[in-house]
């Protein structure tokens, strides 16, 4: 067993993201385990996974989770997003506080 700080914050278009285990971690079957901060008005722009899945765990605040058809869903703490392989999706904070969730990529392929 070892013990270490996280990994330095990296700010992507203006998302605060706190790596827990980086991609050499995965040892080759995930790409990303982080904790995720949205600030008032922040969001994650529409991206696509290819040969990925990706889970949200909702941890505090509200927003608004755009599935891959494009559909809308309000989110809240407690919900769990699921992005299904090749599916875009994208999320963004609604509200007056920030929007905080874990953030689970892995490999499919």
């Amino acid at each position: 067993m070892s013990v270490r700080s996280t990994y330095a914050p990296k700010i992507i278009d203006g998302a605060e993201i706190n790596s827990i285990i980086n991609d050499k971690e995965f040892f080759g079957k995930g790409s990303m385990y982080a904790h995720v901060r949205l600030e008032k008005g922040g969001s994650v722009k529409w991206h696509i996974h290819t040969n990925e899945i990706e889970y949200y765990y909702i941890l505090s605040g509200t927003g608004v989770f755009t599935n891959s058809d494009k559909t809308q869903q309000k989110i809240k703490a407690g919900d769990v997003c699921t992005m299904q392989p090749n599916g875009g999706h994208a999320i963004a904070q609604m509200g007056d506080v920030s929007l905080e969730f874990m953030a689970l990529t892995i490999y499919i392929a």
